[in-house]
């Protein structure tokens, strides 16, 4: 079930043997590509018929590695933990994270959304290939994106990409069967981002694995954040329907980004907050992180419930996944660009009786046709000040 590849380069003598690796010689391009404003205007481009086929191509590309001797797999529980690891920026620290990390170094698989493959600012590394090589793992990778523009205080120097690609992998030490690269609803055209300007859209990593109590469907997706609670459902709802294609036990992980904010906009966003504060004011706004299946976010949950999946006991719900310090200058960059100067200048003078920090829980796991056996999340120790990842993992254990 995997897509055609792009070019492919073999390197002898890896743990992955002769397995393709994803290539293409569009980067003398992103120049050009970057000074397109929009898909029509790139369709119309006098070179985008040189441009097609390799986009075409690459944009929903699987590049996968069979582990020439990957460790073994536990015989007494299937250990999962879902993870963004936000590029694999800080590889070195996610590396030993995924080595030492109780709940981590045992897993069996590993769902990893916002994978780089040949970015600056992830060292220009095949992060799902080399952390796999690292651990002994199998991995597919999945493209969503062909990167032309980097994030806020991404890449500062602006070193050029060399394969600018991002996505989702899968790791397992268990083989996987197959493997697709499923698109899901796009709700906003990336390529005409001012920032983070990308050709591409969402898509879920979708592959099975073989238990002794049968076939399993693992899911790996990472939802729109630029979104409104709804249009969040609607893209959860045709993954599921897909993966439901594939088999009746499915596992599903990831960063759904139930951050229960309509940011579909600026307009919506602003309403959203003012919404927020009159009705629930700071206090009931904060606590609602934290319960997102009780209010904003409803509609994903039911989209869950419709296809038969649970949530409860997959989840460790004593902790957030992601933690907003606004006492961290980043944190404050993006928020003055996102909400402007006054309304965070707000947020920060109320959030001061908490210490300028508040949990939220966007990322989980949800299951049909399975037995949790016990989750937890798993916020990684800093190394030297840096963490692995703005998000914590979360890890279920099920029955095999």
């Amino acid at each position: 079930m995997t897509t055609p590849e792009a070019t492919t380069r073999i390197s002898a003598g890896e743990p992955f043997g002769a397995d393709p690796q994803i290539a293409h010689v569009l980067a003398p391009d992103y120049a050009v590509l970057r000074r397109i404003r929009s898909r029509k205007d790139l369709v119309e481009h006098d070179r985008y018929a040189s441009w097609k086929e390799t986009l075409d191509r690459v944009l929903v590309a699987i590049e996968r590695g069979q582990h020439v001797c990957p460790r073994p797999a536990s015989t007494e529980r299937l250990r999962v933990a879902a993870w963004n690891i936000h590029r694999g920026m800080h590889f070195e620290e996610l590396l030993l994270a995924l080595e030492t990390e109780e709940g981590l170094h045992d897993a069996d698989v590993l769902l990893l959304s916002e994978v780089d493959n040949g970015m600056a600012r992830s060292g220009h590394r095949n992060v799902a290939r080399e952390l796999a090589e690292r651990l002994g793992m199998h991995y597919a990778f999945g493209v969503s994106y062909l990167v032309l523009g980097d994030d806020l205080l991404e890449n500062t120097e602006g070193e050029e990409n060399t394969l600018a690609l991002a996505g989702q992998a899968i790791l397992s030490r268990h083989p996987l069967t197959w493997v697709e690269n499923a698109g899901l609803a796009e709700l906003k055209d990336k390529f005409s981002s001012r920032s983070e300007k990308r050709l591409g859209k969402k898509r879920a990593l979708l592959a099975g694995i073989d238990l002794p109590s049968g076939p399993l469907v693992l899911a790996c997706c990472h939802l729109d954040s630029n979104a409104s609670p709804r249009q969040r459902a609607t893209q959860l709802d045709g993954l599921l329907e897909r993966a439901l294609e594939h088999g009746e036990r499915v596992l599903l992980g990831g960063d759904l980004n139930t951050t229960t904010y309509d940011a579909s906009g600026l307009a919506p966003l602003m309403r959203d907050l003012a919404r927020k504060y009159v009705r629930e004011g700071i206090d009931g706004t904060i606590e609602g992180y934290m319960k997102p299946e009780a209010g904003y976010e409803r509609p994903l949950f039911e989209a869950l419930e419709r296809h038969g999946f649970r949530t409860e006991e997959f989840n460790d719900r004593r902790h957030g996944t992601i933690v907003y310090d606004t006492n961290d200058p980043y944190t404050v960059l993006k928020l003055n660009l996102r909400v402007g100067r006054v309304l965070t200048w707000l947020v920060r003078r109320r959030l001061r009786a908490w210490g300028g920090i508040c949990q939220a829980r966007l990322d989980w796991f949800a299951g049909r046709g399975v037995t949790p056996l016990g989750s937890k999340v798993v916020l990684t120790a800093r190394q030297n000040g840096t963490r692995a990842s703005d998000h914590a993992a979360v890890v279920v254990d099920i029955e095999m």
